[in-house]
């Protein structure tokens, strides 16, 4: 039985992260997921939040933001529409981000925007989270 498994963590734009992992936890739209090696075969949407990647003991932090994960063959793929390593997201601009949001919310009077706004802003603040707890 093998101890760890391939992670894959792609967006449209690059590759974010590609290497062998011990544990990987994400957030899912049915929920939380914590992936050891040899995992069942699974694919799942991806919602806005963290993923935590444990290599050798040592904890490495990811904001990702919709798209899928796939596993199957001991090979975790995540594609993802947005993903940073969590020390790469710029605090000021992730605040700036979320009160522009926040104000657009305020006068947002069709449903449709109002969705996509509420999407910008929960992104925006889960980034500010994760950004601010590196501090």
């Amino acid at each position: 039985m093998a101890n760890s498994f391939k992670l894959e963590l792609v967006t449209p734009l690059e590759k974010i992260l590609s290497q062998d992992v011990d544990f990987v936890m994400i957030r899912t739209t049915e929920g939380d997921m914590g992936i050891l090696p040899n995992h069942s075969p699974f694919v799942a949407g991806l919602s806005t939040g963290e993923m935590k990647v444990r290599i050798n003991g040592q904890e490495s932090y990811y904001y990702v933001s919709g798209g899928f994960v796939e596993i199957s063959n001991n090979i975790v793929t995540l594609l993802a529409d947005e993903a940073m390593d969590v020390k790469d997201i710029d605090l000021e601009a992730a605040r700036k981000e979320a009160q522009i949001a926040k104000e657009k919310l305020e006068k947002v009077a069709e449903d449709i925007d109002f969705a996509n706004v509420q999407k910008t802003l929960t992104q925006a603040l889960t980034k500010v989270k994760m950004a601010e707890r590196m501090l």
